[in-house]
């Protein structure tokens, strides 16, 4: 059977339209300091819990989807791609508004270490990491659910600007990375998660999450690949005005 379903998903995968700079986002999800750095009360409470949990997604980000976010940055921004981030915490300082779910945790970690894992938006935590801080020229959308469109107005924002192509990267692949993705098909947008700007707590959780994705909602591709697809297109669209 498993045979059968990656057959499906190569086809589904070669239907991948044009993506066009000026009608793509980037979004890039909640690479934030509580999310992917040790200091903070996320990554100290479920250590306290299962020591180690998170070493792997800690090292993943560090060593693959920061540096390679950054190219992929670079060249949205050199090519006129918006690039939105989104941070993930709690519009009220006592966390109310965070839903079921995410009260436990935060009292979980708030027993066991005397401080919550899911931040209100001002703590400093809630920051974007200093490698991948946000440009002028970007939008930073605050939301406090693990989808961003449910939360926010991102829907109508995008159509005011006449995005067709969403890009989803960051974290976690599985969460919020995910969650983000199929609202966007959902609505829809051409989606393509970015395979390697993205990690989850174990590599078989990223890869089972992307072929699960892959199947129906969207795309997926490493941000190399999806570079040189987007200058194809680029390199096509001003041969054509040449001539005209």
């Amino acid at each position: 059977m498993e045979e059968k379903i990656d057959a499906f998903y190569k086809f589904a995968q070669k239907t991948l339209g044009e993506i066009v700079p000026k009608s793509t986002a980037l979004i890039v999800v909640d690479m934030q300091k509580y999310q992917v750095e040790k200091d903070y009360i996320a990554y100290k409470s479920l250590n306290n819990i299962v020591p180690g949990f998170l070493e792997y997604f800690v090292k993943e980000v560090e060593q693959k989807v920061t540096p390679n976010l950054q190219k992929l940055l670079e060249f949205c921004h050199e090519v006129g791609i918006t690039v939105i981030y989104t941070k993930y915490s709690s519009f009220m300082p006592d966390g109310s508004d965070f839903s079921n779910n995410v009260k436990f945790l935060n009292n979980i970690a708030k027993n066991l270490l005397g401080e919550v894992a899911f931040p209100y938006i001002n703590h400093p935590s809630s920051d974007i990491i200093d490698d991948l801080k946000p440009d002028d020229r970007d939008f930073v959308i605050q939301k406090n659910t693990s989808g961003t469109f449910i939360s926010t107005r991102l829907d109508s924002f995008l159509r005011n600007m006449g995005i067709e192509t969403v890009l989803v990267s960051g974290v976690v692949t599985n969460f919020c990375v995910h969650s983000t993705a199929r609202e966007a098909s959902d609505y829809g947008f051409q989606v393509v998660i970015v395979d390697d700007c993205c990690a989850a707590w174990s590599p078989n959780i990223h890869e089972s999450t992307l072929k699960s994705f892959g199947l129906i909602y969207g795309f997926v591709l490493p941000y190399q690949k999806l570079i040189k697809k987007i200058s194809r297109t680029t390199k096509k669209a001003k041969e054509e005005t040449v001539i005209m």
